[in-house]
């Protein structure tokens, strides 16, 4: 039962980093610097491009409907620009509107084949339907692209979804190539501490959770319910009580609800009650 409950939460958590991976490809598309003073006399293309900028700025704020109006904008300059239709995919998407989506990914990769975005974006569409090998098949030809400023998380895509096709050693393999990309990739580094926790390696966990531990300390950012809860079974694996126990102490002050907390406190209760059997029959006999 537990371990069933385990299984449950990892799935969840495995949506969670992709949405997280998502968005970063959203941030990375965006630029810092707009010029929304356009007008008809631009260049066309120079026009288009801006639009789509200030389009992904407002998807980036969540404010759908400025988003749309400067993606219209650029769609009614150039109908089949690329990248007009895929960001105007991600509003489709947002909305809960999977057909219209679907069919503009869909019209943004024929217009143009070598448009990575349009295939992340696709990729991760394809994924929140749970058509997990189609959207293995879409990072597979986004990660091609060596110029790809966010192939990294391409690649840790590519491992979230041989995860959900259940092929664990492969999830490994395209972690440690997003790691090769990018050494601080934290949802590798939380992928490859999770993977190696399920396959009982806990040797190899402990080297990824440590420099994941290090990642988030030199960066000032913040544990997460799932962070803790690996650094729990790790230190419960090697019999660190005191380690265990202080991470257990923070997941409940910081993750109360979570159900991390729940699972956590049903391992080290087991553990507690376990240790004291022994004991027991140890003073038997």
């Amino acid at each position: 039962m537990f371990k069933n409950k385990v299984k449950q939460l990892n799935n969840i958590k495995q949506f969670e980093l992709l949405i997280i991976v998502f968005m970063s490809f959203l941030l990375s598309a965006c630029v810092t610097k707009t010029n929304s003073s356009l007008t008809d006399k631009a260049d066309p293309d120079v026009a288009v491009e801006r639009y789509v900028q200030l389009g992904l700025e407002y998807i980036k704020r969540d404010d759908l409907h400025r988003a749309r109006k400067h993606l219209s904008r650029a769609l009614e300059i150039n109908p089949v620009d690329a990248s007009a239709n895929a960001s105007m995919g991600l509003i489709y998407h947002q909305e809960g509107e999977n057909e219209k989506a679907e069919g503009l990914f869909k019209k943004a990769i024929e217009s143009d084949m070598n448009y990575t975005p349009g295939r992340t974006y696709y990729g991760a569409y394809l994924f929140s339907q749970q058509r997990y090998k189609e959207a293995l098949q879409q990072f597979q030809l986004a990660a091609k692209d060596t110029r790809y400023e966010g192939r990294a998380q391409v690649f840790s895509n590519i491992a979230l979804c041989q995860i959900k096709l259940g092929s664990n050693s492969l999830g490994i393999e395209a972690y440690q190539k997003a790691l090769q990309l990018d050494r601080i990739n934290g949802v590798a580094l939380s992928g490859l501490t999770e993977l190696y926790i399920q396959d009982g390696e806990y040797e190899k966990s402990q080297h990824y959770y440590n420099r994941l531990v290090r990642l988030i300390r030199e960066n000032g950012m913040r544990h997460t319910s799932q962070s803790l809860w690996q650094g729990i079974r790790i230190s419960y694996n090697f019999k660190s009580r005191d380690q265990a126990l202080g991470l257990a102490y923070l997941l409940n002050e910081m993750y109360p609800d979570s159900e991390e907390n729940s699972l956590a406190h049903s391992l080290l209760n087991s553990g507690l009650i376990n240790s004291i059997q022994t004991n027991n029959s140890g003073t038997r006999k």
